[in-house]
């Protein structure tokens, strides 16, 4: 079976900035309990969790940045979810005539809403996305070269079986370009510190489709902050195949 890709997701942004600038986002302490559980979260409700990364591999790297907002309160309890996101994606096409480099700005506002029942938990988003390709050296006849506006709709599930395992898988299409892309991921829960396992992703657009395989890393936290990483291998429609890498850093408030 091949394994491959769509892009890698797009650019790094320095959103955990400014959870660290206004202290008077964090929550005062309630009189609700500690969480037992160290890899779900403090003991004060968190109304916000900012978020950024990198994603490189062989023919292309990204970066990209948002927040996730609960209006209630708490990112931890059923209700209305507001998600933002940025993301910068460069990649290279090479032709036996031509290399082609690909610049693409993507954002997106999309409110949403959170179930949770036992332990399983579901949040789904849909709302505006923009897009913004440039392509070097030009060429007239691509269609999806500059701004589009369009509609995206998105779903993440977490879901813990037994205390020691996880499974988590996310899915989105927007109407800009025929792109969607999808992920789930496995995960046992090792020295109580953080989830581990194997991944698999799709990803496509009007122009190719990309799969990947591999491995990560999910929940390792450092102070306020909590760490993913991820590698494997990738391979896509052109033939082109590597190793890819993935990065994440996350802050709830």
């Amino acid at each position: 079976m091949r394994w491959g890709v769509s892009h890698a997701v797009g650019t790094a942004a320095a959103l955990l900035a400014y959870a660290a600038m206004d202290p008077l986002l964090a929550q005062p302490a309630v009189a609700d309990p500690p969480l037992i559980d160290h890899l779900s979260g403090g003991s004060r409700p968190e109304k916000f969790l900012f978020f950024s990364g990198v994603d490189l591999w062989r023919n292309g790297r990204a970066g990209y940045g948002g927040m996730l907002w609960a209006p209630q309160g708490n990112l931890n309890k059923d209700g209305p979810l507001l998600r933002l996101f940025l993301s910068d994606d460069f990649e290279r096409y090479d032709t036996p005539a031509q290399r082609f480099n690909s610049t693409i700005f993507r954002g997106s506002v999309m409110p949403g809403w959170r179930i949770k029942r036992g332990d399983v938990e579901i949040k789904v988003f849909t709302g505006l996305a923009v897009e913004n390709r440039r392509l070097a050296p030009d060429n007239p006849a691509d269609t999806l070269q500059g701004t589009h506006f369009g509609v995206q709709v998105a779903a993440e599930l977490w879901w813990e079986p037994t205390r020691a395992t996880m499974l988590a898988a996310s899915a989105s299409a927007t109407t800009i370009g025929a792109e969607y892309s999808a992920r789930v991921a496995a995960g046992w829960r090792l020295l109580d510190r953080f989830w581990a396992g194997p991944e698999v992703s799709i990803s496509s657009d009007a122009y190719s489709t990309q799969y990947r395989v591999g491995a990560h890393i999910t929940g390792f936290k450092t102070g306020t902050l909590e760490w993913s990483v991820a590698a494997g291998f990738v391979e896509d429609s052109f033939q082109r195949n590597g190793i890819y890498g993935r990065l994440g850093v996350f802050r709830r408030q």
